[in-house]
């Protein structure tokens, strides 16, 4: 019984990965939208949420097939030694 509670869990936990990028892809999409007039599937946005988050420095504009977006981190994070 125990075993069964356990991978239930496991299968609830591994549904809802999904929907933990939900939001950063409606906000790639939103930006995409009015910075370049693009509209992009939600698989592409995916794609693109680590270059729009994870890999820009905020406030710089970042290059999307072409199209100049702004980085949509919020700041840049602590530096360690400063």
């Amino acid at each position: 019984m125990n075993s069964y509670l356990r991978l239930v869990v496991i299968g609830l936990l591994i549904g809802a990965a999904p929907a933990a990028n939900a939001g950063k892809v409606d906000d790639v999409k939103a930006a995409l939208k009015s910075q370049c007039s693009k509209d992009v599937a939600d698989s592409d946005a995916l794609r693109m949420v680590k270059e729009l988050y994870m890999n820009c420095t905020p406030d710089t504009k970042v290059d999307i097939d072409g199209c100049k977006v702004t980085c949509l981190k919020a700041n840049a994070g602590a530096v360690v030694g400063q």
